[in-house]
């Protein structure tokens, strides 16, 4: 084979190599980081489970101060464990997001440099004409796939790693202390929302009693 054949060979060869790896890599990327997600969702569901089997029973015992002590204790261990475990979900998310990025941005390194061989390949044979310009827009083409993998990636773990993690700190808050992180009226409006007062509640100049146990004037029984 004639070596204009070979160049001819590199020339079409090289991109499509490096476009297919860059394929590969976003989606091995992606399918590990929905394997840690689902496994991290299943952690919590266990420990919901666990949770409300530990807080059933501290309403049973709770007159036996040294059980309820020691469940008490058994809450602070397992949150404790739990949260680790947790969070060592969101650095494994992390670090597997970093990795895919950066094998990403070496394939991206690659199509430039390919591009540019090409390009100062066809200046420097046929100079600035039409055939340039139509090479230049080609390898162009290219990068619209490299912009779109990088897009993907970033709507995939934007919400679990901006800023910083924060987003799974304040899940869990939210899961399991809601209390801490609303104001009084807030956490009425979680009442009018779930729990609203049925309409017609005065009748004959009495009020009806309604399962949500709520007092005088609409407010609720602690």
């Amino acid at each position: 084979m004639s070596v204009v054949i070979w160049i001819k060979l590199a020339n079409e060869g090289i991109p499509l190599f490096l476009l297919i790896g860059l394929g590969v890599v976003l989606y091995r990327g992606f399918k590990k980081n929905q394997v840690i997600l689902s496994e991290r969702e299943d952690l919590l569901r266990r420990y919901l489970i666990f949770r409300g089997d530990r807080q059933s029973r501290l309403r049973i015992q709770a007159g036996e101060e040294k059980v309820r002590q020691e469940l008490l204790k058994n809450f602070s261990n397992s949150w404790k464990e739990f949260k680790k475990n947790y969070d060592g979900y969101l650095q494994s998310f992390s670090k597997n997001t970093t990795q895919t990025k950066i094998i990403l941005l070496l394939i991206t390194l690659g199509l430039l440099l390919n591009s540019g061989r090409m390009l100062i390949d066809e200046y420097y044979f046929f100079g600035l004409k039409a055939r340039f310009f139509y090479v230049a827009a080609r390898e162009l083409s290219n990068y619209v796939l490299v912009l779109l993998s990088f897009w993907l990636l970033r709507a995939q773990t934007h919400q679990f790693l901006y800023p910083k993690g924060k987003a799974s700190e304040i899940e869990r808050e939210i899961l399991f202390f809601p209390n801490g992180l609303l104001t009084e009226g807030e956490f009425e409006g979680l009442y009018d929302e779930f729990d609203p007062l049925e309409p017609g509640g005065v009748k004959d100049g009495k009020e009806n009693q309604d399962p949500g146990g709520r007092g005088e004037g609409g407010s609720r029984a602690e």
